[in-house]
């Protein structure tokens, strides 16, 4: 067997592959059965109960990229444990829709969807409690991953009572190019880096992020094309579009990982 070194057109091919047998395999959404209220912000998110009885903040595809954006970034910072909110696929019907003309501006379809956190601030706002030891550890996994991805914009919930834990719940302006992002923006992104700003801001410590990157060195490659395969056929993303995501996730890893 040859040690050649895989080119990059050979691991265009095979992430090719692996993708649309994961998109292939793709669990089916949860039934949304109730809308409960909604946001007026850029998404228009709204919140909603699922046929599991669980509540979800729900973003639907009149959203656009956003939603691709926001499924993307929500599983990667599950696989390295920042306190995100859980991401799903959930199903709005076009009877719900009927049922309440506030939500008309609905999609009917698959949607893009985070477990409801509760008791949280109701705004997004900037770096705060960072004096709560309990959000050190989740400040820094926020770090790597806003490091890892690329923000746009930098917002955060919290938890209305002590510690005031951190979440990061909104992530629809991820990527280069934020929801209007071309394979272009993606392919001629600098390196990634580690913000410092937000670093000082979290009054935090350079080498307080880097002991966070062993998270990021266990997120194997698998991981990130089922993170990028879990976004609907629908929803509009080709597969040239999930290869070069894929490929952008990828080279962002190793160049974090370089820090080590």
């Amino acid at each position: 067997m040859s040690d050649r070194a895989e080119t990059n057109q050979e691991k265009r091919i095979r992430w090719e592959g692996c993708l649309e047998a994961e998109i292939d395999r793709a669990e089916d959404p949860i039934i949304l059965i109730t809308f409960r209220s909604g946001w007026n912000s850029a998404a228009r998110p709204v919140l909603a109960r699922g046929i599991d009885k669980c509540e979800y903040v729900v973003k639907g595809q009149q959203a656009g990229r956003q939603i691709v954006n926001e499924q993307v970034v929500a599983r990667l910072g599950m696989a390295i444990g920042a306190p995100v909110g859980e991401p799903c696929i959930v199903e709005i019907s076009e009877e719900l829709i009927a049922e309440d003309s506030r939500f008309s501006y609905l999609t009917p379809g698959t949607a893009h969807a985070t477990l409801y956190i509760p008791q949280c601030s109701s705004e997004r706002e900037a770096v705060n409690y960072t004096n709560q030891p309990e959000n050190r550890e989740r400040f820094a996994l926020l770090i790597l991953l806003y490091g890892w991805l690329y923000p746009n914009d930098y917002q955060f919930i919290y938890k209305n009572a002590r510690p005031n834990l951190v979440y990061s719940v909104d992530h629809g302006h991820f990527f280069p190019g934020g929801p209007e992002w071309k394979q272009h923006n993606l392919l001629e992104a600098a390196s990634a880096e580690i913000d410092q700003r937000l670093v000082l801001a979290c009054k935090l410590k350079l080498e307080d992020i880097k002991r966070q990157l062993q998270v990021l060195d266990a997120v194997s490659e698998e991981t990130i094309i089922q993170a990028v395969a879990a976004v609907p056929r629908e929803w509009g993303l080709t597969i040239d579009e999930r290869v070069t995501l894929v490929e952008y996730i990828v080279k962002r890893r190793q160049d974090l990982l370089a820090l080590l």
